[in-house]
């Protein structure tokens, strides 16, 4: 069920400015009246007469104008690819001439045949309905709401940002769990982490009848008394793995950096996912912009502060924040997952600040070489080759480091990162870090 959020009122006063063609007809009014006085010749008024009538049609109205806007959305949550019904109403005194527009839209795109702008003439108001499709996550507003007001045949206009209309959460689209991961596969990502101790744990799972083997002190009561046969209660095991997801937030501010950056969300917010579903402490640390870090949680809390998290960084992200690089302390026996597309070296500086201090670390680049243009001319088809060079170069870097490297097609499934952090679980457990 989707909350409608309230909607959102703003006022503004705008002020006059003069038409182009203001200073002309003054000029050829006056000039000619002057022209007309000062030499006696009375038909040079008639040439004025025409631009004086004009000026002072014009002029009628000439101080500031009170707009009023209303902004109507029917949902303030989305998930990338869902549409958003919005609604824009501006309003103002005495009859204009208008025309409204929607401008700079981010993280939102124009849905079908969904007009940004609507004009009319001699209204005292204006409707624009929108029909926008969620293109990126994180945090975003329906772009800005510009108004130009004008006289019928007037010389002056009235222009002005009259709203930008309420913030709208879009959540990264996590790829089905059954296309993601076959579910023969899905068992390796629960035996990754052993539990302390046999069917011990906290969390209720379910009533299972009792069999010899069942610990008498997991007996249900109130069960057993109901259904007259013993029962007893399951619980989900009570893991110790601990991971974290970072997030490299880095871009350069293109399109196709953005795009990459999207598409690592889609694959951060999949893996938590999974690792949530078995159990494990999740964290979430989001590189770049004002650098958010969630510290490892679990259960249906920790899923609704990670997607929050993801959020802030896709905000941070889209607003173009100061980039930071300072990389806080990570918990000794956490798993560093690191999903970047590499368009920077400032997560290879993580990468190598977290290694050197012994973390357990994967990365998983973001395959995104495709958004690269290279069919257009020679130039375009060198430059992706050379970037292609280049992130091999970094690639090579990490696994130099010691970090296993893996790449994230465009359209697959995410099994092959989670076959490598089960490699990396086994390579640690050989080396004895403990757990």
């Amino acid at each position: 069920m989707h909350h409608r959020p309230d909607p959102v009122d703003e006022v503004v006063v705008l002020t006059p400015a003069r038409d182009a063609r203001l200073l002309p007809y003054a000029f050829i009014a006056l000039g000619g009246l002057a022209a007309a006085l000062a030499g006696g010749q009375p038909y040079v008024a008639t040439i004025a007469a025409p631009f004086l009538v004009a000026m002072v049609l014009g002029l009628r109205r000439w101080g500031p104008v009170r707009v009023r806007a209303r902004v109507r959305v029917d949902r303030d949550r989305l998930v990338e690819g869902d549409v958003l019904m919005a609604h824009l109403e501006v309003e103002w005194e005495g009859a204009l001439d208008a025309r409204l527009m929607l401008h700079h839209l981010t993280g939102l795109v124009r849905d079908g045949g969904s007009p940004t702008s609507t004009t009319g003439r001699g209204v005292t108001s204006l409707d624009l309905p929108l029909r926008l499709q969620a293109s990126r996550w994180g945090r975003h507003t329906l772009g800005e709401i510009w108004i130009r007001l004008r006289l019928p045949f007037g010389l002056l206009t009235w222009t002005g940002q009259v709203g930008s209309g309420p913030v709208v959460r879009v959540l990264p689209a996590p790829e089905r769990l059954n296309r993601i991961l076959h579910p023969r596969e899905s068992r390796t990502v629960w035996g990754q982490h052993p539990s302390r101790r046999l069917a011990d744990g906290h969390e209720f799972a379910e009533l299972h009848p009792y069999v010899p083997g069942d610990r008498l002190r997991d007996l249900n009561w109130a069960a057993t008394a109901r259904l007259r046969r013993l029962v007893v209660n399951r619980h989900h095991p009570e893991l110790a793995g601990q991971v974290v997801v970072a997030l490299d937030a880095f871009h350069d501010g293109s399109a196709e950096s953005m795009e990459a950056l999207s598409r690592a969300a889609r694959a951060a917010w999949a893996l938590a996912s999974l690792h949530l579903r078995a159990n494990d402490r999740v964290g979430l640390v989001g590189l770049g912009g004002s650098m958010e870090w969630l510290p490892p949680a679990g259960g249906r809390q920790a899923r609704y502060r990670l997607l929050d998290t993801l959020l802030k960084v896709g905000g941070d992200a889209a607003d173009g924040l100061a980039r930071t690089r300072r990389y806080p302390p990570m918990p000794a026996s956490a798993l560093m997952i690191v999903l970047t597309p590499l368009h920077t070296r400032d997560a290879l500086g993580a990468v190598a600040a977290w290694r050197s201090r012994g973390r357990s670390v994967v990365v998983v680049v973001i395959d995104a070489v495709e958004l690269i243009e290279s069919d257009r001319s020679e130039s375009e088809r060198l430059g992706r080759r050379l970037w292609t060079l280049e992130r091999q170069r970094r690639v090579d870097e990490l696994r130099a480091l010691g970090v296993p490297v893996v790449v994230l097609p465009p359209t697959g499934p995410i099994t092959a990162a989670v076959a490598a952090l089960g490699r990396v679980r086994r390579l640690h457990g050989r080396r004895g870090v403990r757990r």
